[in-house]
């Protein structure tokens, strides 16, 4: 039978060892197997090595081009360097490597014997920024720098020809290198309008002189990221201040990262911007323009509108009640602003990390598209949406940050809308948030009560962050709790052991204690949680 080229050959003590280099030990670091079952793994190990047996006897520059002739994949050889009688370079194209491979003695050199020609996976060359290296890359540079446009394109600079067939790698993810590359533009063309940084799997830490760099280079216009691994806006960040008309960051994980928020990110750390990842932005109105508009088109920004002035008083008592009650440290006196029947619903939109406790209970209808989710997201009674609201985290508001719309008003229905500034208590100043709520009100006794509402969340743009809470916050001391009913009491309990996983007679038993306080009993039962103390029997259902 034929033995396949890595089946061990019969040695001493049993031991076998392995033919050719397929197969054979000494290609990846013990332990790591490098295929479909180790991602990482596999990713560290994505380059080849090409090892040509007797390399030295052959010139260089005859011995690639035939390679290049006879290969069916075009390749650029990186670090062609000389190793005893052989000669090896690298390459990162997985494709030229195997048709590299096929070539294993099939080429015929002039002294008649045939190329022997190794693969094996490796990680990238690590090549030390010598002063022949940073030449190099200045030769490089001068011939893709367009001096009538001003313009340097650096797009995948690593694989660039000039490399090809030398002993150099210059890979700009390395940010000994892309610092390199910042100094000789600063150096040498800070008029620099236009970059093009695609395609060189730029990271965060290879970014990490563009602050130095964004002072030195002020009429940088034009700047293209796309098809790296730029997970976030902070290397972004540290270009703040530039005046980008132009921008690509297609291919990069922060545009998935940011979702929906991404173009309005973008926007705020480059106001300038007209087109993103080649598409033109539409015009934004300046809201958040710190100087007044003197355009006529614009009308006057009010902080109240009232349909009927006749309400006025009444909403504006009733807000500041409510917001008063929503502030302290007890919601559970919000029960008496809801109607029996009454419906909320909550979307958010942002950044996950900056709206942690809203974004999972966001009923956006473009996103939920699962019909018993849009059902579960739809808190219905007040007992279900004060206990909702109770979970949301304690916050403060800004009162004077508020506007009021109530643009309809009769004897049975009235609906009135408030925006402003909030935060969640013991948060910086720049977490703050903005929100919108939408109340639908009928009559109830003397006064009115909440039938519907919605609250939209989102992050607070930077002009109303900055205004926000100049003066300091009001006292959010707790309210008493009202009276509950029995029917009242059995819904918390029910609530209160799908939160907890008690059953409902200690789940009772716990509100009861605390006075039938939501979040007081939470807080009791969390504390006894983590000292052990709570028995066994609590969780039998």
């Amino acid at each position: 039978d034929q033995a396949g080229r890595g089946r061990p050959l019969p040695g001493r003590n049993g031991r076998g060892r392995y033919r050719g280099y397929r197969g054979g030990p000494g290609r990846t670091p013990p332990g790591i197997v490098v295929g479909r079952h180790n991602s990482s793994a596999a990713s560290v190990f994505s380059w080849h090595k090409v090892v040509l047996k007797n390399g030295t006897k052959y010139d260089k520059i005859a011995l690639l081009k035939e390679l290049l002739a006879k290969c069916s994949v075009k390749f650029i050889p990186i670090c062609y360097t000389k190793q005893a009688m052989n000669t090896y370079f690298y390459l990162e194209d997985q494709t030229a490597a195997r048709a590299l491979k096929e070539l294993d003695r099939q080429i015929e050199m002039p002294d008649g014997f045939q190329l022997q020609i190794n693969i094996e996976r490796t990680t990238p060359p690590n090549m030390p920024l010598t002063d022949e290296l940073v030449d190099k890359i200045k030769v490089v540079m001068s011939k893709r720098y367009i001096a009538d446009h001003k313009a340097l394109n650096l797009k995948s600079f690593h694989t660039d020809e000039g490399f090809a067939g030398e002993s150099f790698y210059a890979p700009l993810w390395r940010s000994n290198v892309m610092n390199k590359v910042l100094t000789v533009i600063i150096d040498n063309i800070p008029e620099l309008k236009a970059i093009d940084l695609s395609n060189n799997k730029l990271n965060s830490s290879s970014l990490e002189f563009f602050s130095t760099f964004k002072s030195k280079a002020k009429d940088l216009t034009i700047l293209y990221l796309a098809d790296n691994k730029i997970p976030d806006t902070k290397p972004l960040e540290r270009l703040k201040g530039l005046e980008l008309v132009d921008l690509k960051l297609t291919g990069n994980p922060v545009v998935t990262n940011l979702g929906s928020s991404y173009t309005a990110t973008i926007r705020k750390i480059f106001p300038k911007l007209q087109f993103l990842d080649g598409k033109e932005l539409a015009k934004e109105i300046g809201f958040d323009d710190d100087e007044p508009t003197t355009s006529s088109d614009m009308p006057v920004t009010i902080p109240k509108m009232m349909k009927n002035e006749a309400a006025n008083g009444v909403v504006l008592t009733f807000l500041e009640q409510f917001f008063k009650l929503y502030d302290s440290d007890n919601r559970q006196p919000l029960l008496d602003a809801y109607h029996e029947s009454a419906m909320f619903s909550l979307s958010a939109q942002g950044r996950h990390d900056l709206l942690t406790a809203y974004i999972p209970e966001s009923r956006n209808l473009k996103r939920v598209d699962y019909e018993k989710k849009r059902h579960e997201l739809l808190r219905k009674g007040r007992l279900s949406v004060v206990a909702f609201l109770s979970t949301l985290p304690k916050t403060e508001h800004d009162m004077n940050t508020f506007t009021l719309d109530v643009p309809f008003t009769s004897e049975s229905l009235m609906t009135f809308t408030v925006t402003g500034c909030f935060r969640e208590r013991g948060t910086k100043q720049s977490n703050i948030k903005h929100f919108n709520r939408c109340f639908l009100v009928v009559p109830q006794n003397s006064g009115f009560c909440i039938i519907n509402e919605t609250l939209f969340v989102s992050s607070a743009t930077d002009l109303s962050t900055r205004k926000a809470f100049l003066n300091p916050p009001p006292n959010t001391a707790a309210a008493p709790a009202p009276d509950l009913d029995q029917a009242a009491k059995q819904t918390l309990a029910v609530a209160f052991s799908e939160k907890s996983g008690m059953n409902l007679q200690f789940s009772a038993k716990c509100l009861e204690e605390n006075g039938w306080d939501f979040d007081k009993a939470g807080a009791v039962f969390s504390e006894a949680k983590t000292k052990g103390i709570i028995p066994p029997e609590a969780y039998a259902k």
